[in-house]
């Protein structure tokens, strides 16, 4: 428990720091999503999207690498996918590193001449891949994915994104488009770049501390839920009868917070429901453990002290890259949108730093 508390007290240390630090010029509009949301019932996003046209951001930031970050870290959780990716691309596609900034700015051009050209955003979205700008290109060949589901038989765009984008095994319209629907970009983010003209999504993520996280995660959970299925068995004791109903208490209140959200606002409005102030905070905590259970003599403190010591890292990344990037291109109000387990650190952290956040549920409407 020491070791918790120490850990704690230097996250919380670093953050009274900052809150010394001017208050930043920047107002940022969080909207804590869902990396893959059901494709049924459809989701009624006009109420998050008028909250948005209202809010006029100048710019969106997603969890995205930056090329430069993309180029340095050498492993994370998706590297692999990512090198796999950048082979296939550099095969099919003969464009020299060199040419990449002059071949970006030609198709973007012509993107900006004429949006509905799929074929140029094709090759606009190679381009980005292959320069290691990963979120837009994927804003790109969602743009060709959204044209294919509504035009089906323009197997034009269709076969020209098979021969320079997609892979070989890439056969039918459903594996084309799949990747690209029904996460938090295509509910949220991409729309609203669309009707708001912006060319480019602008990259927040951080994945310099993943290799440490994801090694603290995985002591920490295979140590305490070891420790506390053993305890659960334990039908005698006062502290096995404790941890069988500590685990029923976070049973019961996960299932009250969905049941919540869905009747406060519907089953077709997920993106609300996370974002109300009681399921941010569950969210954020129960990646880590529910604070019931600290009360048990079986709970690895230090090993949790040290999962949510690297937590704090990224999401600290995180709030940095958009501030200093925010401040780079001159914007004072941009969107947020990420994981909702994300959301509830980033907004102490931004406020820390003299961020005004707006949460997307007290948006207002004008």
């Amino acid at each position: 428990m020491k070791e918790l508390l120490f850990i704690l007290f230097i996250n919380l240390t670093g953050l009274a720091l900052f809150a010394q630090r001017p208050t930043q010029d920047l107002e940022v509009l969080m909207i804590g999503a869902s990396h893959q949301y059901n494709p049924e019932p459809k989701q009624d996003m006009s109420a998050v999207h008028a909250k948005i046209r209202a809010f006029k951001p100048n710019a969106v930031f997603g969890e995205w690498l930056s090329p430069e970050d993309e180029k340095v870290i050498k492993t994370y959780w998706n590297k692999a996918g990512v090198i796999k990716r950048l082979d296939r691309l550099k095969q099919k596609n003969n464009i020299a590193d060199k040419d990449l900034p002059a071949i970006i700015a030609r198709y973007e051009k012509a993107a900006d001449k004429n949006p509905s050209d799929m074929k140029n955003r094709i090759d606009l979205a190679v381009a980005y891949y292959l320069s290691q700008d990963a979120g837009n290109g994927y804003y790109q060949m969602w743009n060709v994915a959204r044209h294919l589901q509504k035009n089906p038989k323009d197997t034009g765009v269709f076969n020209y994104a098979r021969k320079k984008f997609f892979a070989d095994s890439v056969d039918s319209l459903h594996e084309a488009i799949n990747p690209y629907i029904d996460d938090e970009y295509d509910y949220v983010a991409h729309p609203m770049m669309v009707e708001l003209g912006m060319r480019k999504i602008y990259p927040m993520d951080s994945q310099r501390w993943d290799n440490e996280w994801s090694d603290a995660w995985g002591k920490a959970d295979s140590v305490f839920y070891a420790r506390l299925n053993q305890l659960k068995k334990d039908s005698l004791s006062a502290e096995g009868k404790r941890a069988r109903e500590i685990s029923k208490i976070v049973k019961e209140r996960m299932d009250y917070l969905k049941k919540d959200a869905i009747q406060t606002y519907g089953m077709t409005h997920h993106t609300e429901g996370m974002n109300g102030p009681e399921m941010t905070e569950w969210l954020f905590r129960i990646n880590f453990y529910s604070s019931e259970y600290q009360e048990l003599s079986i709970f690895p403190a230090d090993l949790y002290g040290w999962m949510l010591h690297w937590w704090w890292h990224r999401n600290n990344d995180m709030c940095n890259n958009t501030i200093e990037r925010a401040k780079a291109n001159g914007f004072k109000k941009v969107m947020i949108v990420v994981g909702a387990n994300h959301a509830a650190i980033m907004s102490r952290i931004f406020k820390e730093r003299g961020v005004k956040v707006v949460n997307i549920l007290d948006a207002p409407l004008k």
